[in-house]
């Protein structure tokens, strides 16, 4: 069941992307195999640990089972760059000595260290570990002109110059002129194994997301957004597309609304779930819900109305469109051969029959591989009706008996456009001439991609 999913999961990632794969202790290993086979054992990145319930059964007397795994792998190991565990700023004071280091030559510019002696004049000199090359004047807790120490450091004068530059505090504390360091800036620190409970809660947490929501237990063992959250942030872009296979609860959804309230990032999310049917007896099929995707799209709609209302983020986009597989909405050809006469009437038109028009439209999109996020505007110009993709980039007409007067409302929806390509029904021009002259007149006002299907 998994395989082939997460080899298509593969070919869908991004040169750079990475894919998350939640598992429990009984099919672990095989799923390590199944990854290192498709992925190769080379992307592996790690097999995390979460802690999945801060109070484990205890009626076992061997073992009491609190977590579970999520592995993670990569398209190309060589094109992941970083990935942000947390981040630290260090308060201690390390020293620039190593003995292991050869001598070398320090020149520290006026007013860039900080010293706890009191103000005067320190003479030049041995001081131990370090050679003094200049008598020091300290005033106001800072020297006051350039100096120069000799002594076994790990920094070299251009490093020295760039992190002080970047704000870093050169500490010296006694006589002996020892150069500690204090860096302001953040430290980036890789993910734990191990993901810290401090940032991300367990099962307990979840349900309380849920019950919070609906109100009662309207599925079950959904996992914490704080979880998918802290993953997501692995990655320091906020503006790119995940994809959840598994959607369920759309939990993930959830979470990536969430995120981009508090960081003001632009993910988007792909939400993909088998329309499997709830039991009967449980509380989702008593409060109407027949299936599992119609629990993800409420609580889509509700997460995004709570976050919304206690975003500062008016704007904040929550919005989301549903899509259902299904086959092409254009019947193809196959005549019956003995009875050719009925074939042809059939076929005259060759869009099927329980098809809505906005059905036709996203077909087309798909096909011509247009982002289905884009805006559609359904224009209704001079009795015709047009739709408008992506602000006249496609426009879409699936009116019967067309003639010459469609041509002006295209030209006006297709004026702000860079290009613009026009898609008709083939069976929609009211005869060959009016297509001919359609095509003609469009292609004199640049609209060269006329398309019919």
């Amino acid at each position: 069941m998994i395989y082939p999913r997460l080899k298509l999961g593969k070919n869908l990632l991004k040169d750079d992307g990475i894919i998350f794969i939640s598992i429990d202790d009984n099919e672990v290993e095989n799923l390590k195999k199944m990854c290192d086979e498709i992925f190769g054992e080379e992307n592996f990145i790690e097999n995390y640990i979460w802690e999945n319930t801060f109070r484990p059964d205890n009626s076992s007397k061997i073992t009491r089972k609190n977590s579970e795994y999520i592995l993670c792998y990569c398209k190309y190991k060589n094109n992941i760059k970083q990935l942000i565990g947390g981040k630290s700023v260090s308060n201690g004071l390390p020293s620039l000595t190593k003995n292991s280091m050869k001598k070398s030559t320090l020149t520290f510019r006026k007013k860039t260290v900080k010293f706890y002696l009191k103000d005067g004049t320190y003479l030049s000199g041995d001081k131990g570990n370090y050679f003094l090359h200049d008598d020091v004047i300290v005033k106001n807790g800072t020297n006051i002109n350039d100096f120069k120490l000799t002594g076994r450091v790990i920094w070299g004068q251009e490093y020295l110059d760039k992190q002080i530059s970047k704000g870093t505090e050169i500490i010296i504390k006694n006589k002996s002129f020892t150069p500690y360091t204090k860096k302001n800036e953040e430290t980036i620190q890789s993910p734990n194994k191990i993901i810290p409970k401090t940032k991300v809660g367990d099962i307990l947490e979840a349900n309380a997301e849920r019950d919070k929501l609906f109100n009662k237990k309207i599925f079950d063992y959904p996992k914490p957004t704080s979880l998918i959250k802290y993953l997501i942030s692995y990655l320091s872009d906020k503006n790119f597309i995940i994809l959840d296979f598994f959607a369920g609860s759309s939990t993930t959804a959830d979470s990536i609304m969430q995120l981009n309230s508090e960081d003001k990032g632009n993910r988007k999310f792909i939400m993909i779930q088998i329309p499997e049917k709830t039991n009967e007896k449980s509380e989702a099929y008593k409060a109407g819900y027949k299936n599992i995707c119609e629990i993800g799209k409420e609580r889509i709609r509700r997460a995004g109305d709570k976050i919304l209302e206690e975003s500062d983020n008016k704007n904040l986009d929550i919005g989301f469109k549903v899509f259902k597989l299904d086959s092409s909405n254009i019947q193809k050809w196959d005549p019956e051969y003995e009875n050719l006469t009925e074939s042809l009437d059939k076929f005259t038109d060759n869009i099927k029959e329980d098809r809505t028009e906005e059905d036709l439209v996203y077909e087309i999109m798909l096909k011509y591989g247009i982002d289905l996020t884009l805006p559609i505007q359904k224009e209704n110009i001079e009795n015709h009706t047009i739709y408008s993709v992506g602000y006249g980039a496609l426009l879409i007409c699936l009116e019967d008996n067309i003639t010459k007067d469609i041509c002006k409302p295209i030209i006006n929806l297709s004026k702000d456009s860079i290009s613009t390509r026009i898609v008709f029904k083939d069976s929609g021009f009211k005869s060959d001439s009016d297509k001919t002259n359609i095509k003609e007149t469009l292609k004199v006002n640049n609209i060269e991609e006329f398309i019919t299907i």
